[in-house]
């Protein structure tokens, strides 16, 4: 029998064939490597402000004199020149984040003098800014960092409203690139006069003393890789537990804000009984009744003030004190329903309405504030 041979080009395809795939996945394998994703940057936003009397402060140069004390922050020059410096509390931004961007937001209230005004915007040089009080380093005298951002105020903004500083974000990304930096530190925000600012050009905008929730307040716009599962676009501060009266001592902490020039409806029967005897100014008066406490801000100095009590029920006997703290050996004057004050210094007081020999009920307060300016203004006089 005739035999015939196998091609050899169907054999050689039967033994390729006849191969496991496992070759063919290994060659793919080695020829395209897997590619990592860049991770997709996360924005996020926080919202920050001044939580602390030492923490916005205005130092004049020409007597360093540091007051972080007042109603206000003067920016700009009168007389001299002023340094401010605006600090903010536990910033959680991780170290190396890209700053997008950042401003500065202030509070103005109704006094200016001439405009423009030209400040620069820098920041404390360090890894967390200390506070302003008269033991740390004054604002005119830190480190400052190489970004500074120009802001000239052309204008006086609408009296009492918010206003914005220009993008300070490569100021607030020197400190953030810092080796030191850490999440939650502190930074202070240093705003000066600048060489082309004339004299008797100033702003001034509310400080924390003034009333906190007008304080100044600092937002930010970052990027980062990491994921921040809490970041939320505004901080949600914490609510602050109400102490427990204690005797002998005004509740400061449930005292009502108010303000100069306003009217107040109240009732000292919703109120404690802690105070019986103003030691400092009426230690012959038993005020035994329950009383009302409110916060008094006096943004100017040389300010006469007024208080004035009306009971709705004549009968009961309401007095109305003055007080610089919660003591009543800090008691500046206390009066039978009508106190007048001459003179008083910028500054944070206490009201107390309190009732003499146990007397208790509703009432309207009134406040009237007078500044005395220490020079008078003048129009000019038109001759021909």
């Amino acid at each position: 029998m005739k035999r015939f041979a196998i091609p050899t080009l169907i054999l050689t395809a039967a033994i390729l064939l006849s191969l496991p795939p496992m070759l063919s996945r290994a060659r793919t394998g080695r020829d395209a490597p897997a590619v990592t994703p860049t991770p997709t940057p996360i924005t996020n936003v926080i919202s920050l402000q001044v939580k602390a009397s030492e923490d916005d402060t205005s130092v004049q140069l020409a007597t360093g004199e540091n007051r972080n004390d007042w109603s206000y922050v003067r920016v700009g020059a009168s007389e001299t020149a002023y340094v401010n410096g605006i600090r903010f509390q536990n910033i959680d931004i991780p170290q190396g984040s890209r700053i997008v961007q950042a401003k500065l937001s202030l509070y103005y209230g109704e006094w200016t003098r001439d405009t423009p005004i030209r400040v620069k915007i820098q920041a404390d040089k360090t890894d967390s800014a200390r506070s302003f009080a008269n033991s740390e380093t004054l604002a005119s005298q830190r480190p400052l960092t190489s970004a500074a951002v120009g802001w000239e105020i052309a204008q006086a903004p609408p009296n009492y409203s918010w206003f914005d500083s220009p993008d300070i974000a490569a100021v607030i990304q020197e400190i953030i690139s810092r080796p030191g930096w850490q999440n939650g530190n502190a930074l202070a925000i240093i705003i000066q006069n600048a060489a082309n600012n004339e004299l008797n050009h100033y702003l001034d905008v509310m400080s924390y003393d003034f009333r906190p929730d007008i304080s100044p307040k600092l937002e930010i716009v970052y990027e980062t890789n990491v994921p921040i599962p809490t970041s939320t676009p505004t901080r949600t501060p914490t609510p602050t537990v109400t102490p427990t009266p204690e005797p002998g001592r005004l509740a400061i902490e449930q005292a009502v804000a108010m303000d100069c020039n306003a009217r107040y409806a109240g009732n000292t029967q919703t109120w404690d009984n802690n105070v019986v005897v103003y030691t400092a100014c009426r230690p012959a008066w038993p005020e035994t009744g329950p009383e009302a406490v409110y916060r008094l801000q006096i943004p100017y100095d040389n300010t006469d003030v007024q208080l004035q009590i009306f009971p709705d029920d004549p009968a009961q006997d309401l007095d109305v004190f003055l007080l610089k703290s919660a003591y009543p050996d800090d008691c500046l004057q206390g009066a039978d329903a009508n106190l007048v004050r001459a003179k008083m210094d910028a500054g944070v007081y206490y009201v107390a309405i309190d009732g003499y020999n146990g007397a208790a009920g509703a009432y309207t307060l009134v406040s009237s504030c007078t500044v005395n300016f220490k020079h008078a203004l003048y129009l000019p006089v038109m001759t021909r």
